[in-house]
């Protein structure tokens, strides 16, 4: 769903608490790993729900216009059309997706008012009033409307991002690219694909094991990836290192050594363009620099092990 590069940010930020706090132990470091993952997860489903949401929200609303004495001709031509839209049929009635919205449960982040805020957002899009214009969607109609909400609504609403962030402390880190996610699958869908919209929760929730893998073998051995890069930083003390650019030249020392089928450019670039993120506008050059010259270092040494073709091309 988001990726390996998420998963390593992830595990930086745990290994920066331990840099802030030492004596905070594995386990909780784990349980930290395991519970912002998580969170991620939440944060995909939430928005989802929210799809679903706006869309069911206009049964509310041709229910209220339809409740006054007195009518205007937009509460006449008031639709529902959209509650009906494949895509949102599809999640109302998709057994993995509701069984994963129990497990997190998602129904503590949903907010009535910040769902008719969208939809009166949505009601007032042009591609929205060409939408319930039509009397039987087409597929690539229902795609539309939706990706419409995705890119402009939940992209663009600042009740809903002031609502993410309140409850989310990943927010920043995954709202984006999770946007991104979900058009994607939205252009793709799938009415006969079982998985369309959980793919990628499945795929995260496996990949999860390279996460808490890497945080455990840095966390064992942190002295020796030290003793790794140590050599290679001329004219510099280690105390006048970044934190963040430490950690990260040592989680790519750690892939390199003691994961064996990670290719050693993708490790490389992987922790180069983390830093450009997350640590100071030099520190690409300068991760960059220190790792390229360890890899030589620990290849002329054999201690970079890796399984298949074009795994040690860099």
């Amino acid at each position: 769903m988001l990726g390996r590069r998420s998963l390593r940010t992830k595990v930086m930020q745990a290994l920066y608490s331990l840099e802030i706090n030492p004596d905070v132990t594995l386990a909780t470091l784990e349980s930290d790993l395991d519970k912002n993952i998580d969170r991620s997860v939440a944060l995909y489903l939430t928005n989802l729900s929210y799809l679903v949401e706006i869309c069911q929200y206009s049964l509310v609303d041709k229910a209220r216009r339809m409740a006054k004495y007195i009518k205007t001709e937009e509460d006449e031509l008031a639709s529902t059309l959209i509650a009906a839209n494949r895509i949102v049929v599809y999640l109302q009635n998709n057994k993995s997706y509701n069984d994963h919205l129990k497990q997190y449960k998602i129904h503590n982040y949903i907010d009535v008012e910040v769902t008719k805020a969208m939809f009166n957002m949505l009601h007032d899009k042009y591609t929205y009033k060409n939408y319930i214009a039509n009397t039987a969607p087409t597929l690539e109609q229902d795609q539309e409307v939706v990706g419409l909400i995705v890119k402009k609504i939940l992209a663009k609403n600042k009740e809903f991002e002031a609502q993410l962030e309140d409850n989310f402390i990943n927010y920043d880190d995954d709202q984006q690219l999770l946007n991104h996610v979900m058009q994607k699958y939205v252009e793709g869908f799938n009415e006969e694909d079982e998985n369309a919209f959980m793919a990628g929760v499945y795929q995260w929730e496996e990949e999860k094991k390279f996460g808490i893998d890497l945080l455990k073998k840095c966390y064992k051995h942190n002295e020796e990836l030290t003793a790794d890069i140590e050599p290679n930083l001329k004219n510099w003390e280690m105390d006048r290192i970044a934190a963040i650019d430490l950690i990260l030249m040592k989680m790519a020392v750690c892939e390199l050594k003691y994961f064996p089928t990670v290719p050693i450019k993708v490790s490389i670039n992987e922790y180069i363009d983390i830093s450009k993120i997350y640590s100071t506008p030099k520190s690409k050059d300068f991760v960059n620099g220190v790792l390229d010259k360890t890899k030589l270092q620990l290849m002329e040494k054999g201690l970079v092990n890796k399984q298949g073709r074009g795994l040690v091309d860099s």
